[in-house]
């Protein structure tokens, strides 16, 4: 007697969109080859898309939450899920022709995983910036291994999983909280070099800087949480070193992987601003805990 097909999809493809319609259009266009009956694409963004746009990709599923940061887009998705594993992602990001096949084959053997971030064509210095800042630690090529630290613009999770803990994303997906959790609770959390988007291009300077000043006032606040009063007076106080230490971080990881060097040299200056964006933030955040 035959076992009849799975119902429902296998897979759910949750875009967190806040760039622009060109940027979610490369997105679209790179998964729409690799789709079939059993994966679903679930598009939410922080604005509508052109109509046009909408009607090229009849097979997503658009949802707009006005002006939402994208752990809030991404939360919304993942309420909204069917597949049995849900894999992440934002507009900017232009998935790998086997990016589909990879995550499948993944997620026969792990729960939780991630994946690559490499730079994609035509970036403008803003957006070499912006790549350095975010994804250094993401750029190929690194060894395959488990990690609490995966990034959770190319990331996929078993659904059962994200329901088990869905008052830890409440007001968002920010996943170094949920990644906590599920490494106590004894989740192996598995990073693969197989697995790759490619950063496009992104706002520009100014948006980038608007979004370090969202999310690390909110780091501010997600760790100020459990320090002590004095604990957040030091986070304040120390803040001045946070862009020289980030930025040396930026550069040890890029010299380790002996790709891309001189291009990091070239935008030192605009790695170093956002630097700062995100230490006067998340100071803000600390200054916030103490003030409670």
């Amino acid at each position: 007697m035959s076992s009849s097909p799975p119902s429902g999809p296998q897979l759910s493809v949750v875009i967190g969109s806040s760039a622009s319609p060109e940027s979610l259009e490369a997105c679209l266009a790179a998964l729409e080859p690799q789709l079939d009956d059993r994966v679903e694409v679930l598009v939410e963004e922080a604005a509508a898309s052109p109509a046009v746009l909408r009607g090229r990709f009849p097979w997503a599923r658009f949802s707009e939450a006005p002006a939402a940061l994208v752990p809030a887009l991404w939360r919304n998705g993942i309420d909204a899920a069917q597949g049995e594993v849900v894999a992440l992602t934002i507009s900017q990001m232009t998935p790998a022709p086997d990016w589909i096949a990879k995550l499948r084959a993944l997620h026969e053997r792990y729960d939780a995983v991630a994946g690559a971030i490499d730079p994609g064509r035509d970036l403008r210095p803003s957006d070499w910036a912006e790549y350095f800042c975010r994804y250094a630690r993401e750029m190929r090529p690194f060894p395959a291994h488990d990690t609490i630290d995966l990034p959770g613009d190319n990331a996929a999770y078993k659904r059962s999983l994200l329901q088990g803990v869905r008052e830890l994303y409440e007001d968002g997906f920010w996943e170094p909280v949920v990644h906590r959790r599920f490494a106590a609770d004894g989740v192996t959390l598995h990073q693969s070099p197989e697995l790759v988007v490619f950063q496009g291009r992104s706002g520009g300077w100014k948006a980038f800087a608007a979004q370090r000043l969202a999310h690390g006032r909110k780091y501010g606040h997600q760790r100020g949480a459990h320090f002590s009063p004095a604990r957040n007076a030091v986070g304040v106080v120390a803040s001045p070193a946070v862009p020289f230490l980030m930025t040396w971080r930026v550069l040890s990881r890029v010299l380790g992987r002996r790709r891309y060097r001189l291009r990091a040299v070239s935008v030192l200056p605009l790695i170093f601003s956002q630097n700062l964006v995100w230490a006067y933030a998340e100071a803000r955040g600390h200054l916030d805990m103490l003030r409670r």
